[in-house]
């Protein structure tokens, strides 16, 4: 796969140079203010705690650390916005691999996330020794049922920037699992006197089977930049995980508070093989009482992505988007071609399911980590 991929917008420009005529399909309803509203969704999560919030994951010495119970789990709960930098919807098949061999490692007798001997404890940063995350014993919080980690600043590529050293904010990690369900509640605040939380939800899994054949996990909660609010409820079912092509369906809806913008999703996945997946996807967008459906298919295979999808407005079909990665062809029912402010909300509609299931991915994914294993 090409380490940057030529943009969806920039394929079905390409394709819709020939196009000509005019359109008799109903209007899109405010085209500049959906592209707007569908980018404003995104930015909530990209603010610089969120940044910092996202890069523990990988931090030396950190508690979370994807290697550790309480760190895998914090990675799967990352609701950082996902990167856009690869083909839209072409490494699906890879992650369902992932979830199946994560499920190896699973065990549906283990519901604790975080150990014990950890609650109570602080993680800050050492500039000096260590370069990495250390446990702060002046900050023991003997009621703390879970860890809390400091925040830094980092730069472009996630690392911590020593000089100087910023404190950002904190994440605390609360174990609420309880004898039948692993259960993580994530809180993230930044540092002023009167803590803004940006980010507060719990995320919750069980599995059946030994070997696992099946997971459900659910999410709910808030993320915030401090001005807008996105409240978000997730479902997701992996089923035939114990065999070489597991399906997966998943449930979200995402509701912006400012300007009112509300998203739901429904995606299917099946698959055959290790390298091939069809999504099935219903997304619906809905602001100002007008309501944007993007439904149809996505075929996944080896270097390929082939789109079949429908875009409808109230007054009925507004577009089709018809072709693959090589080639991207966008038009109106009587084959005319979209205005370019049309044709930018339909990118952002277009990768908008892609992005959420990188967000549901990031929630679910390590999941034999979150089942303590």
């Amino acid at each position: 796969m090409p380490t940057q991929r030529r943009t969806w917008l920039g394929l079905a420009a390409v394709a819709l140079v020939a196009a000509c005529g005019e359109s008799t399909s109903p209007p899109l309803p405010d085209s500049q203010g959906l592209n707007s509203d569908l980018q404003t969704v995104s930015a909530v999560f990209q603010t610089e705690v969120f940044k910092s919030f996202g890069a523990i994951g990988t931090a030396p010495g950190s508690p979370a650390a994807t290697t550790t119970p309480p760190g895998a789990l914090l990675r799967a709960t990352s609701p950082l916005a996902p990167s856009s930098t690869k083909q839209p919807y072409a490494a699906t098949p890879q992650r369902l691999q992932a979830l199946r061999a994560a499920a190896a490692g699973m065990s549906a007798a283990a519901t604790a996330v975080i150990p014990q001997t950890l609650w109570g404890k602080t993680y800050v940063w050492d500039a000096v020794t260590t370069h990495g995350y250390v446990e702060d014993p002046n900050q023991f919080d003997g009621t703390r049922q879970g860890i809390r980690i400091i925040l830094y600043q980092v730069d472009a590529n996630g690392q911590v920037i020593e000089n100087p050293l910023t404190i950002v904010g904190h994440v605390d990690l609360l174990d609420e699992s309880d004898a039948n369900t692993s259960k993580l509640h994530v809180i993230v605040q930044d540092a002023s006197a009167s803590p803004v939380t940006y980010a507060d939800y719990t995320i919750s899994a069980t599995v059946v089977g030994n070997p696992v054949s099946e997971f459900t996990g659910t999410a709910s909660g808030y993320v915030s930049d401090g001005a807008r609010t996105v409240t978000f409820s997730a479902s997701f079912h992996a089923t035939q995980l114990d065999t070489p092509a597991p399906d997966l369906q998943f449930d979200v809806t995402w509701d912006l508070d400012n300007p009112p913008v509300s998203v739901a999703l429904h995606v299917t996945v099946t698959t055959s093989d290790a390298d091939h997946a069809t999504l099935t996807i219903d997304l619906s967008v809905t602001r100002g009482g007008a309501t944007v459906a993007l439904t149809g298919t996505i075929t996944i295979g080896p270097g390929t992505v082939t789109a079949d999808l429908t875009i409808t407005v109230p007054g009925g079909t507004f577009a089709r988007i018809i072709g693959t990665n090589e080639g991207i062809t966008i038009r109106h029912p009587n084959g005319s071609e979209l205005s370019q402010g049309e044709l930018e909300a339909m990118q952002h509609l277009f990768e908008l399911p892609e992005h959420l299931q990188e967000v549901l991915d990031d929630l679910f994914h390590p999941a034999e980590h979150l089942m303590g294993g």
